[in-house]
């Protein structure tokens, strides 16, 4: 089992983070909406979409939304939240570099740094696949670190103090010949129990995305700083970029 497997399959990730990342995802998709300039009614895929935060928020608004996932807790949990708000949603347990549709897209995602969990060779499968799901003329909008600001302000080690006594730490590494971001959770309880993960990420430079978009049929147009379309700099927040089907 890979890192994400276990990570996203996990309750303790939850208990974390959906709370607080689904407020977010409001302001996010009203954002990412007028970005993108989404058309009324429009089909969109969300890639690697979690409990569905996104695309619950996507269907509010009345888009058409499919979205799939690898890990079956987050799909699990992805249907049930969408049952209560009221919306309908195809979630579908799948492998995103190995997904196919019978249809394509008019607006594809991949939010919340859900691109280059895997070696070079795979993340580009998961391109091309996306690619084939993305309708010509439709949009892919990737959602990913700033690789130049996570470099420049590299911690070996972060905390974070959070309600309950709960104490998160992680231990950072940047594999420069990998070009890769590697770190180790560990979550330390009140009662002294701990529990721990890896994460490891992928940081691809601009130029390097650019020649992956192009070779599996993307136009790369633009890249913003944010989901509000601030300038992208090196000390911006995000790298969001936004490519067109060729």
């Amino acid at each position: 089992m890979n890192w994400h497997q276990d990570l996203y399959n996990r309750q303790i990730y939850f208990d974390l983070y959906a709370e607080e990342d689904t407020k977010l995802a409001v302001q996010q998709v009203d954002d990412l909406v007028k970005l993108v300039d989404i058309a009324p009614g429009a089909s969109i895929l969300d890639v690697c979409c979690g409990y569905g935060r996104h695309a619950i928020e996507l269907a509010r608004r009345g888009y058409q939304v499919t979205g799939i996932d690898l890990a079956p807790k987050q799909i699990d949990e992805a249907e049930r939240r969408a049952s209560e708000s009221g919306v309908e949603i195809e979630f579908l347990h799948g492998d995103a570099r190995e997904m196919s549709f019978p249809r394509q897209f008019d607006v594809t995602l991949s939010l919340f740094l859900s691109f280059g969990f895997d070696d070079d060779e795979s993340n580009m499968r998961m391109l091309q696949r996306i690619s084939e799901a993305t309708a010509p003329g439709g949009v892919l909008l990737m959602d990913l670190w700033n690789r130049e600001k996570e470099i420049r302000d590299f911690a070996p080690l972060t905390i974070e103090e959070r309600e309950g006594g709960i104490r998160v730490e992680k231990r950072w590494e940047f594999d420069q010949w990998n070009g890769r971001l590697n770190w180790q959770n560990t979550v330390r309880f009140p009662d002294g129990t701990t529990e721990e993960w890896d994460h490891s990420v992928r940081a691809y430079t601009l130029v390097e995305l650019r020649h992956m978009l192009t070779e599996v049929g993307f136009q790369p147009e633009k890249v913003y700083g944010d989901f509000k379309g601030n300038a992208h700099t090196l000390d911006s927040p995000q790298t969001i970029t936004l490519s067109r089907k060729l």
